[in-house]
């Protein structure tokens, strides 16, 4: 395993915070980024007061339609008392990831020393709506057309079955997608913050309403509210802070075409794969190295894609990772189920992913983050993954059908 004194980190989290998820009606936008942010900041072990912040970075997505918010960085200043540079950053789902990757980068240049990385959303303020404001993420034509986001990924799903998986009419494939559903919530379960903490099999998801041709309601993430906060410092201040930082090791971002129709593969994320190729790179790692991965799956589908777009598997065989996993799992009572490909092993959504934890867009990409942060330090109370030398993490966020990605991999000492 390499070693963080060979390799110099970027930035380190010592400290993190959220709230839960779900339809929290009677809380605001400011005030769950609020919470999360003071939670962030009293988790820190040697007294960090406000007055250390040098400057926030914010993601979020939908607040200006879903609440009828603007300038968030004023609300922000007012609720955390601070006058500090504030930015906010929207790139669809994948937000929080580019906020942090923001962070990062501000602290590597020098700029700063210690800052407040956030993401939110308050989604089922505008319930009845958010299908058609979540396409403001895709193509103006393909909303033009009458997709919704689930229209989009049923269409890269159905590609995927009929290319990869449909030896035998595409049942195993399908068994495989519906799985990684199973295996989210039942990974969800020890998570006290998730939106939802319940198994299911892979009949109820099969059998789960129909939404657009393969997509059914269970392989879809929720509609959520929710917030999260890490305080992200330099690697030479972090030990006034903590005894137990978590490095930044690697952050990358990528981007690719907004539509789908002008992609180079339906069967998966250009943007994922560069992300991922550069950030392996600049660490002197491969996939070999990444224990636990927390992955973008706003529908499982995009699970199955990251597994070959990171390298982990080959092109064409996640579904079939997938299906030996679920095989292999039945019966067993373990915790967590580990992805096996040859001398690969890693634990994907540890947490219970966006399809169980939850998925408050513009907060993602920051919980992500919050639960290798605390898987690393053994801090995952009863969801904790139990496996020996647990000492790298890697997240994965992407904003829209995957015109933009951010990949950070997380080390500890």
């Amino acid at each position: 395993m390499k070693s963080t004194k060979k390799l110099k980190p970027i930035a380190a989290i010592v400290g993190a915070g959220r709230t839960k998820f779900g339809e929290l009606w009677y809380k605001n936008p400011e005030e769950l980024l609020t919470e999360a942010g003071i939670k962030a900041m009293e988790s820190v072990d040697y007294g960090l007061r406000r007055k250390d912040i040098q400057a926030c970075y914010f993601g979020s997505f939908l607040y200006q339609v879903t609440n009828k918010l603007a300038l968030l960085p004023g609300y922000m200043a007012r609720e955390l008392g601070m006058n500090i540079p504030m930015s906010n950053t929207e790139a669809a789902c994948g937000s929080g990831g580019s906020a942090l990757y923001n962070a990062c980068h501000g602290i590597r240049a020098g700029v700063y020393d210690v800052v407040l990385v956030g993401g939110f959303e308050k989604m089922t303020d505008r319930s009845e709506k958010i299908l058609d404001d979540l396409m403001f993420a895709g193509d103006s034509h393909e909303f033009d057309a009458g997709y919704t986001f689930a229209g989009l990924y049923a269409s890269m799903m159905a590609r995927y079955i009929h290319d990869y998986g449909d030896a035998d009419g595409g049942v195993k494939c399908r068994e495989a997608l519906a799985f990684v559903t199973c295996k989210n919530h039942h990974h969800a379960i020890g998570n006290k913050y998730a939106q939802f903490r319940r198994d299911f099999t892979v009949d109820d998801v099969l059998n789960s309403p129909l939404v657009a041709d393969p997509i059914r309601m269970l392989h879809c993430s929720p509609v959520s509210d929710g917030a999260v906060a890490l305080v992200v410092v330099s690697p030479e201040v972090a030990r006034k802070y903590t005894d137990t930082p978590i490095y930044v090791v690697g952050s990358q971002q990528a981007t690719d075409d907004v539509s789908i129709s002008s992609r180079e593969s339906l069967t998966g994320i250009k943007a994922t794969r560069l992300a991922t190729e550069q950030v392996l790179k600049r660490t002197n790692m491969t996939m070999r190295d990444i224990q636990i991965a927390e992955v973008h799956d706003c529908f499982t589908i995009e699970e199955t894609f990251f597994l070959e777009d990171s390298g982990f598997c080959k092109k064409g065989e996640g579904w079939k990772i997938i299906h030996d996993s679920y095989e292999s799992f039945k019966g067993s009572k373990s915790k967590h189920i580990p992805y096996v490909n040859g001398d690969k092993e890693m634990v994907v959504n540890p947490g219970g992913g966006l399809k169980a934890d939850g998925h408050p867009v513009g907060a993602t990409g920051v919980r992500q983050v919050y639960e290798c942060f605390k898987q690393l330090r053994t801090e995952a109370g009863e969801n904790q993954v139990d496996k020996e030398g647990l000492n790298v993490a890697l997240s994965h966020n992407i904003g829209g059908t995957g015109g933009i990605a951010t990949v950070h991999i997380l080390m500890k000492e």
